[in-house]
C-alpha cells in the first residue's frame, strides 16, 4: 500500500506527541526509543525498518498491576 506525502507528515507528527492514555490493540504505535540492559538503545523507526516488531509491555517491579 502506498503512502502519500501528507498521510506520512500527519503519521510522524502523531508519533511525537506523547502518549497519555492506552492505545487500542492493533493501533500503530507511536515512535520511542528504549535503552535495554545490554546498554544499547534502541529505537523503534529504525527496528521497523529491518523487520517487524512485536511489542510487549509489563508492569516494572514494585508497581501496581
Amino acid at each position: 500500500m502506498a503512502r502519500t506525502s501528507g498521510g506520512a507528515a500527519r503519521e510522524t507528527a502523531r508519533a511525537r506527541r506523547p502518549v497519555t492514555g492506552l492505545l487500542p490493540p492493533g493501533s500503530v504505535a507511536p515512535d520511542f526509543s528504549a535503552a535495554a540492559s545490554d546498554g544499547r538503545t534502541y529505537v523503534l523507526r529504525e527496528l521497523l525498518a529491518d523487520s517487524r516488531v512485536l511489542l510487549a509491555f509489563y508492569p516494572g517491579n514494585d508497581t501496581p498491576g
